[in-house]
């Protein structure tokens, strides 16, 4: 095998036909007898690629039949004329590791600076460099990796004119998922003072089934701003008509009313 990764000129699934008739040898005399269906396994090729890699192979004599030999199953024996002989060459220095590598020497460390960090030299040494995260300054990557690890409960994601219209929303049944950015927040407090959180909460709670997923916010601020487009004979700025919808949306917008209004007496739990 190592004749066939370091001397061998075949390519591609003729090279790999190589190596697995070159891993079945036994000895030294480099000879192995491989089926085409064993060689279709290991390659994991078409057995047609795998019958033309054998020919190629035969053709430029890297691979050669033994014909006087036979495998258990009337297999072919094949031969690696020019394996045998080899001696596998181990450098002085590997660049993989092994019992001969040497460590590779770090060009930002000083020659007096002992591998380990302070805590492997010897005592009284006063070149120690201070240790831990606290004591270097953060790239980029640690800043924002740090800031993902802080309780999502400590950041607000409304800004305090919509905490109003979150509440009653979450008191009708209605999930929503707040992730607007500030001028999309802005927009839907206009939309607040145009209208009313009443219109706003029976709007969605209309168009919410129960037991639905959250939707995003930035999908009801397309539903809210439909309020701007209604038209013109509706009975006052601040009142929406609404239509007849079942008991279940009756109770949750009644439920998310009764709230906002002991929010402003006071009286809220």
């Amino acid at each position: 095998m190592d004749w066939v990764w370091t001397k061998s000129a075949a390519k591609g699934t003729a090279r790999m036909v190589l190596i697995a008739i070159a891993d079945k040898c036994p000895d030294d005399q480099c000879t192995a007898y491989a089926g085409t269906t064993m060689l279709v396994q290991r390659t994991n090729a078409a057995r047609s690629s795998v019958v033309r890699a054998v020919d190629r192979l035969l053709a430029s004599r890297e691979l050669k039949v033994v014909k006087e030999a036979r495998g258990p199953r009337g297999e072919t024996v094949y031969c690696l004329p020019h394996a045998i002989g080899h001696v596998r060459t181990v450098p002085e220095v590997s660049a993989f590791g092994g019992p001969q590598s040497r460590p590779v020497a770090n060009p930002d460390r000083s020659e007096n600076e002992t591998p380990g960090g302070s805590e492997m030299r010897p005592e009284g040494s006063q070149n120690e460099t201070p240790r831990g995260s606290d004591l270097r300054p953060q790239n980029a990557y640690e800043r924002k990796h740090q800031a993902e690890q802080q309780p999502r409960a400590t950041r607000s994601p409304l800004i305090p004119e919509l905490h109003p219209l979150g509440d009653a929303l979450a008191a009708a049944g209605v999930a929503v998922r707040w992730t607007l950015g500030l001028g999309e927040q802005r927009d839907v407090f206009q939309l607040v003072k145009a209208h009313g959180v009443e219109a706003l909460v029976g709007l969605a709670a209309r168009r919410t089934t129960l037991g639905t997923e959250a939707k995003p916010a930035r999908y009801w601020l397309k539903v809210w701003s439909d309020l701007d487009r209604a038209p013109s004979a509706q009975p006052g700025p601040n009142v929406v008509p609404l239509r007849a919808a079942p008991a279940a949306y009756t109770d949750n917008l009644a439920a998310g009313l009764a709230l906002l209004q002991a929010q402003k007496e006071g009286t809220a739990p």
